[in-house]
């Protein structure tokens, strides 16, 4: 099959091609996804200050229409270069009133030490970019699982 017929079944709606371009992203998506938390992981860290470390609520005004995320404020030197950050790691998650749980679960893997002091992972290269939390292998299985998972539940469509 040509790429111009491809796309045009894809265009056409053509269920089986629709199918097997859902499962092709599925896997893409995991794969870069991986090779990203592979790098970070790799990372190099320095100890850093923790200034705040919370859950936050925003929007709604009731437990039903309120989104939660963890929320921290860090500091950090690199090369005697100093820089503050917010990120904790690489999941960007906002939940509801009832999963809340989440979050807290979430702040539980930073490295915590003394005096408010925690392990800071930053890029090597962009120091000004970093995460209170490096991905894994816990973390790598998942987005493996989740990813390649779902590309072979749509491939058993077919």
């Amino acid at each position: 099959m040509h790429m111009t017929e491809y796309f045009k079944l894809l265009a056409e709606g053509h269920r089986d091609t629709i199918l097997l371009t859902a499962a092709g992203y599925f896997a893409l998506m995991g794969v870069c996804s991986l090779i990203y938390m592979y790098r970070i992981s790799k990372w190099p860290s320095v100890i850093g200050k923790l200034h705040e470390e919370s859950v936050h609520g925003w929007g709604g005004g009731s437990h039903d229409g309120t989104n939660y995320r963890a929320k921290v404020h860090y500091s950090y030197s690199v090369d005697g270069v100093p820089y503050e950050n917010n990120r904790i790691n690489v999941w960007h998650v906002q939940v509801s009133y009832n999963l809340r749980a989440l979050l807290r679960w979430q702040l539980r893997y930073i490295d915590h030490h003394h005096n408010s002091e925690v392990t800071v992972f930053y890029h090597p290269g962009k120091p000004q970019k970093a995460y209170l939390v490096a991905p894994g292998w816990k973390q790598m299985a998942l987005v493996f699982m989740l990813s390649f998972g779902s590309a072979a539940l749509i491939l058993s469509a077919l």
